[in-house]
This record gives C-alpha cells, structure tokens and sequence, in this order.
C-alpha cells in the first residue's frame, strides 16, 4: 500500500472511530446509530410504529403520534421511539421534508437498539420496511472474541497479519484491510458489518467502518 492511500485509510479509520460513540456496543446489545429518510403514505403507518400520516389538513400535516394528532409543517420535528420487534427498540429523531395529500417523507437519525443479538451467517432480504443504512461503528475485542453482531473472532496476531476465526475463507487481514460479514443477528433482523482493521495486538483488535440493518417488523 502506497503512502498516499495507507494516509487515507488511517484518516478513514480516526473519523469512523471518532463519529461511532452511537455505534458501540456490549455483548448484551447491539447498537447503531445511522441517517434515515423514510416516506408514509396518507392513512398509513410507519412500518414497525404507532406513528401514522393522515394527509393534509389547512395546509398541514395531520400526523398521529402515538393516538395522539400533531399537525406539522415542513423542516418541524418528528420523533418516536419505542419497540418494532421484541429486544429490537427504534429512537426517531426526524424531520419532516416535504408532504403533499398522498405521502410524508421524513428524514434525520435513526437508533436502532438490539437486544439479546445471537449471529447466524445469512444474506440479508433485498428490500425490508425498515432498512438503515451507513451507521458508524468501531470496535475493539479481545483475543478469543466477536466482532460483535458476527461469528468472526479474533484469533491473534501473526506474521500474515490478524487471524480470524470462525470463517472458511482467507482469515488474515493486514492493517487497513477490510472485514466483510453479513447474517441475520435477531429473528427478522439482518446485518451487514463492512469494517477495517486498525490498532491490533496480540491480545486486541480494533476495527471500524459501517453497518447496514435491515427489519421486518
């Protein structure tokens, strides 16, 4: 790797570590925190929520929250935060973007928050309700752990670089090289975790890059 671009990896690998704070997490949740846009059809839900647009009324948005009507105009707040599945909690902090009588869009940051996550190797659907995207995260593990939200373990450090387990392809990746896993890590939630190594140890590694979740509610 040139200098040039080992630059650029390092500088990717601070700023994704630096941004993640929302993205970190234990062995007994899973969390993620990513843009989100999202439209709802007039008389429709919000897939997963209580949060439902009714259309336009005198020029606003007729929302209901949570049984609760909110009229709203363009750049006003909508947030929601509550279960979509069970162990599996979303925190809306939206914006409204524009709406006409046949649909609302909304966009801002999404938290998903998973419970009890346990990771089996799967692809994930091509399209789902509730889909997010580019969530920063960055982790470190100890020698003999996950990643976490994969099966990939960190099995040390060799002369081929990182060793990891719990893959049957190529299991070493040198500084800057990228970790691919996709599974589902709750029933009806799946993962995608694209990440980099950084910092390794013969005890530690620690990665960062970007997860995508995708959720039927």
């Amino acid at each position: 790797m040139g200098k040039k671009a080992a630059l650029r990896v390092a500088t990717l690998l601070l700023s994704l570590m630096t941004w993640a704070c929302g993205g970190r997490s234990s062995p007994k949740e899973l969390v993620y925190t990513s843009p989100f846009e999202i439209g709802v059809t007039a008389g429709n839900f919000l897939p997963g929520t209580d949060l439902q647009y009714m259309g336009v009324i005198d020029g606003s948005a007729e929302v209901y929250i949570k049984g609760q009507r909110a009229l709203k105009q363009r750049a006003d707040s909508l947030s929601w935060e509550g279960g979509v599945r069970e162990d599996v909690s979303l925190d809306l902090d939206l914006r409204v973007l524009w709406f006409d009588e046949t649909a609302l869009h909304a966009g801002g940051k999404a938290k998903v928050t998973i419970a009890g996550a346990s990771a089996q190797a799967a692809e994930p659907p091509a399209e789902a309700p509730l889909a997010f995207s580019n969530a920063p995260v960055a982790y470190t593990v100890e020698k003999g752990e996950a990643i976490p939200g994969t099966l990939l373990t960190f099995e040390g450090k060799t002369e081929e670089g990182v060793r990891l387990g719990g893959t049957d392809d190529y299991p070493y990746r040198k500084g800057g090289d990228s970790i691919v896993w996709t599974g589902v890590i709750k029933e009806n939630v799946w993962l995608r975790l694209d990440v980099r190594v950084g910092v390794y140890t013969d005890q530690t590694l620690t990665v960062a890059g970007l997860a995508s979740i995708w959720i039927e509610p």
